[in-house]
């Protein structure tokens, strides 16, 4: 510590300052470099990210909603909603993690799917076979473009 305070009296006034004015600049660098830059970039990728999980909820729905409008109007034509949904799933690669009858319907829980294939799913359910959507829970699952449901109660 001593080598450097020596150094440093022996220098110049003016080198002295261009030595402190270069130490703050870098100080101001390293600061901008190593943690306003990353917090930034940090803030715009969440703020992008929250605005496509909204556009994913709105498009959720409005697919529940016209799901369940196509869902009030069918009839099952007398088959049981547990076959009609054990002998369609395999099509669409749906792979139920649960189902439980409930009364007339049948609760479904579905760990991972693709939502396209999902939506494929309910709607030959609504529309081919009667089914009719009474209540579905949905999250986005790590994957994307897939989501999990938590909750599908088909009548």
């Amino acid at each position: 510590m001593s080598a450097l305070t020596n150094y440093w009296q022996s220098l110049k006034p003016q080198e002295q300052r261009l030595l402190l004015i270069a130490g703050a600049v870098f100080v101001v660098f390293f600061f901008v470099m190593v943690v306003y830059r990353p917090l930034n970039n940090a803030i715009e990728d969440a703020k992008q990210d929250q605005l496509k999980q909204q556009e994913l909820l709105q498009f959720v729905q409005q697919s529940v909603v016209k799901l369940k409008a196509k869902g009030a109007v069918a009839n099952t034509g007398g088959k049981n909603v547990t076959q009609i949904v054990n002998r369609t799933r395999g099509r669409y690669q749906i792979a139920i993690s649960r189902m439980q009858p409930s009364g007339d319907g049948l609760r479904v829980n579905i760990d991972s799917v693709p939502f396209n294939q999902l939506l494929a799913w309910l709607d030959e359910l609504v529309n081919n076979h009667g089914v009719s959507i009474a209540n579905i829970e949905l999250s986005q699952d790590q994957k994307p473009g897939h989501v999990r449901v938590s909750r599908i109660v088909l009548e």
